[in-house]
């Protein structure tokens, strides 16, 4: 990219990005965008095309693909089998807990989704209910759709409790697994991964 931004042109860029993302979502899905700080510079289903018109202009700018659906919450991890170089994953004990009902679980720490999950059998052991007449939410993945209904929860990592909201599944899925999302989890730590030391240090912020 002829047009690469510097560091500090980049973490602007990608503020703009996050402040309009819901613009973004609802007129460039499935769609590359050329944007930067002051907006959008270009945008197509063809990458080629949209570098282009981006280096034409002669403008710093990042590359985005807006995700085709904005109702989706994006949950699920993707696993790579073949190309793993080092066997760890990020996990991390959490207690989560409902009325008088607890579990300590270990989750995935995963900045790629946005919420929290629960499997279905795991939110039936705390003790979770659907009301009646409860809508039931849908989430695009990789592998297809899941059902799920949000639920807070008492969680506690590190001593540290606080009330969070999580994705309950509502059906069984082959890759179910137990993820620490971002909502609320990041903004009350600073999360640092370590991998060569395979270990997490989560940094209790002082709000």
């Amino acid at each position: 990219m002829s047009n690469s931004p510097s560091k500090e042109q980049a973490e602007k860029s990608i503020k703009w990005l996050n402040a309009n993302r819901k613009m973004v979502l609802d007129l460039y899905k499935n769609q590359y965008i050329a944007y930067n700080e002051e907006g959008i510079i270009s945008h197509g289903e063809n990458l080629q095309s949209v570098l282009d018109i981006a280096n034409e202009s002669g403008k710093n700018y990042l590359i985005y693909l807006v995700p085709p659906h904005r109702r989706s919450l994006q949950i699920l991890p993707i696993h790579f089998r073949s190309v793993v170089r080092h066997d760890w994953q990020p996990n991390y004990l959490v207690k989560l807990k409902h009325h008088d009902r607890e579990i300590e679980a270990t989750m995935l720490v995963d900045s790629g989704a946005e919420v929290s999950l629960i499997s279905l059998k795991m939110g039936q052991h705390l003790g979770l209910t659907l009301a009646d007449a409860e809508s039931i939410l849908l989430a695009e993945t990789i592998g297809g759709n899941v059902e799920y209904v949000l639920r807070n929860l008492e969680m506690t990592i590190d001593e540290r409790s606080f009330i969070a909201p999580v994705a309950w599944l509502q059906n069984p899925i082959e890759t179910e697994q137990l993820l620490l999302g971002r909502e609320v989890i990041f903004d009350k730590f600073n999360i640092e991964f370590r991998q060569a030391e395979e270990k997490i240090v989560f940094t209790w912020r002082n709000h």
